[in-house]
């Protein structure tokens, strides 16, 4: 796959989307965008570009807004390939100052709390829309501190404090590289994104899966997400392992297909890369 032009990904420099945007595509232009919205809507007006946004955090869950603008009705994107961060904090701030506030997303938080609750019992958290805006916050704000990437230490002329927090745990955030343009099917990819709707009747959800069980195909995710203007109507988005050039995957679908079930693919992609902040 040839780089694309430009990468958009959730901003400011020196967030994770960031940092793994350069680290898969080392050289490429970057556009720093406001929200997942954002990266999406940018995408809209440049056909040439991709996109980088996050889909799940493995302390904090899904990021519902992918989500919302994955299942619409009227996108038009699709999945190219997921990547996987494997996520370092680091505790960033002044040598020697008395710490009395950590500013930090609200995810780095979550995953960090107990910690805080361990080192920092009695100092203020303040949540910042991201952990680069943490980093600028402690680098002006006397007294403050920052929990994000150890990269945005030298960014900010700030000194690393403690690294790891929470080392012991698991802190894993996987993105999806976003683009108008699907990858063809091919059985070197280990992974299907579908929305899908299913009849409005009992057991609709679990005659949807029995084909995929029956075909042994593998569920990893499942997310519910209300139809716009349409109260108590959901649409879901289900990612199975495999590729739609499968043909166990195939008949999966036409099974499900022939018991009323509607399916939109959002790609067909891998999901090996692994990278480590």
């Amino acid at each position: 796959m040839n780089p694309p032009t430009t990468i958009a990904c959730l901003g400011p420099e020196g967030s994770f989307s960031h940092l793994i945007t350069q680290m898969r595509f080392p050289g490429v232009a970057v556009s720093l965008r406001d929200n997942v919205g954002d990266v999406f809507d940018f995408l809209a007006s440049n056909p040439a570009a991709q996109g980088i946004v996050p889909i799940e955090n493995s302390s904090g869950g899904f990021i519902i807004d992918t989500v919302d603008r994955l299942v619409d009705a009227r996108c038009a994107i699709h999945i190219v390939e997921e990547l996987t961060l494997d996520v370092k904090l680091a505790l960033l701030g002044q040598e020697g100052e008395k710490i009395v506030s950590i500013h930090s997303h609200a995810m780095p938080f979550y995953h960090g709390d107990e910690w805080l609750k361990v080192h920092y019992p009695d100092v203020k958290r303040v949540v910042e829309p991201s952990t680069a805006k943490a980093a600028e916050k402690a680098a002006i704000t006397p007294g403050a501190a920052a929990i994000g990437p150890r990269q945005n230490a030298e960014r900010h002329g700030l000194q690393i404090l403690h690294f790891p927090i929470a080392g012991e745990v698991p802190n894993i955030t996987q993105f999806y590289l976003i683009g108008h343009v699907a990858n063809t099917p091919s059985l070197e990819h280990n992974r299907t994104a579908l929305i899908v709707e299913l009849p409005d009747r009992p057991g609709s959800l679990c005659r949807f899966l029995t084909p995929l069980s029956e075909n042994e195909i593998n569920l990893k995710r499942l997310e519910s997400r209300p139809i716009r203007g349409q109260p108590n109507k959901y649409r879901f988005y289900i990612e199975i392992e495999g590729s739609e050039a499968d043909p166990r995957v195939q008949k999966a679908l036409e099974q499900t297909k022939a018991d009323g079930a509607t399916i939109r693919s959002v790609g067909s992609y891998s999901a090996e890369r692994r990278f480590e902040s």
